[in-house]
């Protein structure tokens, strides 16, 4: 008897119930081999499917929703979000455990969307998977910037910080803007060997172009992207979501400018007048081999250039500005600072580098100005690259890892009252107390992963605020009237994060101090 057009229906959709279920219990068997027995990390109940979709935390500001999962769950906590695991850490000793201890299987990144919208994928060292490429990068971006290379710049952060305090000088007002000029002349002149003269100089805009996307993108859009890549062929009109791709598509142009043409005009310039001290010199005296692997050596030490600029600019600025809006907040925290200055420095020269042992008090400002004002509050999600076992718990491979850096840099048990700026925190005896966490062992990043500049920019830091506090005294701006503007100190959204509201003013603390700083444009223009 011949089957009916129904039954051949009902059979293939049989069949079709019966694969799907050989697949299932394949997989499940499969996932169950993997397991081993353990458990996932606590967190909040699944749903089948959407997973957490429905009841992560809030996607502004994550790092506090992640905060108060981790004060429900642990300092462990796992989230599925259609499909994608999210561990999150919540305390030093865990992070240092998985990303420090087990970085060979901890120190990869996700291919996200963001990267292929606002660069090449190919040309951001922090964003790069685990792999040989990443691994030439650093080995050359470390080579230069290891702690007893980067004292070869030195000079170069030295003379910006002298620039900076005479143009604070002329316009007391414009802080955020100098700030930026003043990190960017530095690591255009480190770097490039460019000389970076005024304010109206295109590489400061070029720069913060380049980061502008990264800054203006928020954490949810990162993971939103990375679990449904296809929204990135969106419109730029597509409500919410496409103000943010826009952003991150106008940085393109600027990172492409920073790798090839600043490069090129390096280049060129050294060729000319073989001059040698900026860090595109030393990257291409290095190259060797043949025709082929000098491309890929240049390419490289293009790549790792324009990193090198783009971070040291942009990160340190908002630590900067968070410094200087503490300073507004806390003024009895310069005058302590001005006391231990006048004590080990004097009156007739400017602090450097070689008072820093000296200068505990700064050195504590330094560490406290990392802590209160954190640049990047969940750092950069790692990803892992085999299954693993953490306390007990499956972690999957493929995990995005979140470290919360910001929950440990206001974690009360570290840190009492972690919302004052408190820098006698770090001080024990008239010395550093090595028994207080350290911020830098955090904010950096972690693993092989961690940011291979950090000694640069430590030292920019510095120089900065001991130069500043030396000789000038920071105050809020005024308002209409004469009265002093209320501050106050709220970090805003984003993958890097700044002060959500910034201004202040400077003056001169003395007479001593204002003729120390007209005697270093005397000596600037000699």
């Amino acid at each position: 008897m011949a089957l009916t057009q129904q039954s051949w229906s009902n059979i293939a959709a049989g069949s079709c119930l019966v694969l799907l279920l050989v697949l299932n219990l394949r997989a499940s068997h499969h996932w169950y081999a993997r397991k081993r027995g353990r458990p996932l990390p606590p967190g909040p109940k699944r749903l089948p499917i959407v997973g957490n979709l429905f009841n992560s935390p809030d996607a502004w500001k994550p790092w506090l929703g992640f905060r108060d999962l981790t004060n429900e769950y642990g300092d462990i906590v796992y989230l599925e979000i259609l499909g994608k695991p999210i561990l999150i850490l919540g305390a030093p000793s865990v992070m240092s455990e998985f990303l420090d201890k087990r970085s060979a299987i901890s120190s990869s990144r996700a291919l996200s969307p963001i990267t292929y919208l606002s660069a090449d994928q190919e040309s951001i060292i922090g964003f790069m998977p685990y792999g040989e490429y990443w691994r030439r990068h650093r080995r050359v971006f470390w080579q230069h910037f290891h702690p007893n290379e980067v004292r070869k710049f030195w000079p170069v952060q030295q003379a910006a910080v002298r620039v900076l305090l005479s143009k604070l000088l002329a316009t007391p007002s414009a802080c955020q803007v100098l700030l930026r000029y003043a990190f960017t002349a530095s690591v255009m002149k480190s770097i490039y060997g460019a000389d970076v003269i005024d304010m109206e100089d295109k590489r400061i805009a070029i720069i913060e172009e380049v980061f502008l996307g990264l800054r203006e993108c928020t954490i949810s859009t990162q993971f939103l992207l990375e679990f449904l890549p296809i929204l990135r062929y969106l419109p730029f009109w597509t409500p919410w979501i496409g103000k943010h791709m826009k952003a991150l598509a106008a940085s393109k142009e600027p990172s492409r400018h920073m790798i090839e043409d600043e490069f090129d005009e390096a280049k060129a310039r050294i060729e000319q007048s073989h001059e040698g001290s900026c860090l595109v010199s030393q990257l291409l005296a290095t190259h060797g081999g043949g025709e082929e692997d000098n491309q890929l050596e240049e390419q490289i030490a293009r790549n790792v250039a324009a990193n090198a600029a783009e971070a040291g600019a942009d990160s340190t600025v908002s630590t900067m500005e968070g410094f200087f809006l503490a300073m507004c907040l806390y003024p009895e925290v310069q005058e302590k600072a001005r006391a231990d200055l006048d004590a080990i420095v004097g009156l007739h020269r400017l602090p450097d580098l070689s008072d820093r042992s000296s200068l505990v008090y700064i050195e504590a400002i330094v560490k406290e100005s990392l802590r209160w004002h954190n640049v990047a509050p969940l750092a950069i999600p790692h990803i892992t690259t085999a299954d693993d076992e953490l306390r007990g718990h499956f972690i999957p491979a493929g995990t995005t890892v979140a470290a919360n850096v910001w929950a440990c840099m206001h974690d009360p048990d570290i840190y009492p009252e972690p919302n004052k700026f408190i820098p006698e925190r770090f001080i024990k005896d008239g010395k550093m107390d090595p028994d207080v966490l350290d911020p830098a062992s955090l904010v950096f990043g972690f693993g092989r992963r961690i940011c291979p500049g950090r000694y640069y920019a430590d030292a920019g830091l510095f120089m900065l605020i001991a130069s500043v506090l030396h000789v000038f005294k920071i105050y809020p701006p005024l308002d209409e009237h004469g009265n002093p503007v209320n501050l106050e100190h709220a970090q805003s959204d984003g993958l890097v994060s700044y002060p959500e509201t910034f201004g202040c003013a400077v003056k001169p603390r003395s007479a001593e101090a204002e003729a120390l700083i007209l005697g270093l444009q005397r000596e600037d223009v000699q």
